[in-house]
């Protein structure tokens, strides 16, 4: 019931254009680390495997690390709900043309059909499957992770195929929209 409540409380915010994001320099093997451990006692390790690959990205980028790992954590504890045999697999991924950083969790679950990708995004909306059944949600996640990202500025993304397994990307610009540039240091020594 909390869980219920909170989120709604989450949407209403947005929806009020309510909630600040405080942006900070995000370094994403830090956050990998914070999340590896707060996730950790979900994991039945005798079933599946959680799985946080280095990204390799040492620069930190600009965003809500907050809201990111509210994403995330949401990514993943569905994955690891409906993955009853294999892993989880959280990377990250730097996109310098798009200067953009894609944050992906992959798993070997259960899987969603194609006329079920657009319903998952839809408030209380839930699939009907056996596993859903012994886990319920409150079918809000997914919507409020959508609209989180589209506060950072970025999006959420969703590959799937049915009894294989599901991939959810939040892909995010490494400098939001709305953070104002550092200015710039001319030779004489005055800022631009």
């Amino acid at each position: 019931l909390s869980e219920l409540v909170n989120d709604l409380l989450d949407l209403a915010k947005i929806e009020a254009g309510r909630v600040e994001t405080h942006v900070e320099p995000v370094v994403v093997d830090n956050l990998f680390r914070a999340l590896k451990g707060m996730l950790r006692p979900l994991v039945d390790e005798a079933r599946v495997e959680l799985i946080f690959e280095p990204s390799g990205i040492d620069e930190p980028f600009y965003s809500d690390e907050g809201k990111i790992s509210q994403i995330l954590r949401n990514f993943i504890s569905n994955a690891l709900k409906f993955t009853e045999q294999g892993s989880v697999l959280v990377f990250a991924a730097h996109d310098p043309e798009a200067d953009t950083i894609a944050f992906a969790v992959a798993d070997t679950g259960i899987g969603i059909s194609p006329d079920n990708l657009q319903l998952i995004f839809e408030e209380f909306s839930q699939i009907e499957h056996p596993l859903q059944r012994r886990s319920k949600g409150t079918g809000l996640g997914l919507p409020l992770c959508r609209k989180l990202a589209d506060l950072l500025g970025g999006r959420v993304d969703v590959s799937s195929t049915l009894g294989v397994g599901s991939t959810f990307t939040l892909t995010l610009p490494r400098t939001p929209p709305n953070r104002p540039q550092q200015p710039t240091m001319d030779p004489d020594g005055t800022a631009s």
